[in-house]
């Protein structure tokens, strides 16, 4: 019986979240990004999304770099925070 509840218990567990996450990096193409305050106001508006641990940012090639945990965001929660900081981007291919 005891084992019993314990692979319940195990089950439960494992059904709770996802049983993979994963660290992702995703490349933005950034518009609007014209100075060199832009930058770091991209960089800021990601690096406030929970689950990202690192930006990089390129002024010159309009393109955002970030490493994030998948079970804690997405790409689209990415882009919110760009666009809502006034530099819509997209997932660049």
């Amino acid at each position: 019986m005891k084992k019993l509840a314990l692979i319940a218990t195990a089950a439960a567990l494992f059904a709770s979240g996802p049983a993979f996450a994963a660290i992702r990096t995703a490349t933005l193409a950034v518009e609007n990004m014209t100075c060199a305050t832009c930058g770091p106001i991209v960089k800021k508006s990601l690096s406030r999304v929970p689950g990202v641990t690192a930006v990089e940012v390129s002024s010159e090639a309009h393109t955002a770099t970030v490493t994030y945990d998948d079970a804690k965001t997405n790409t689209k929660a990415l882009i919110a925070a760009t666009t809502n900081a006034g530099y819509p981007s997209q997932v660049r291919k």
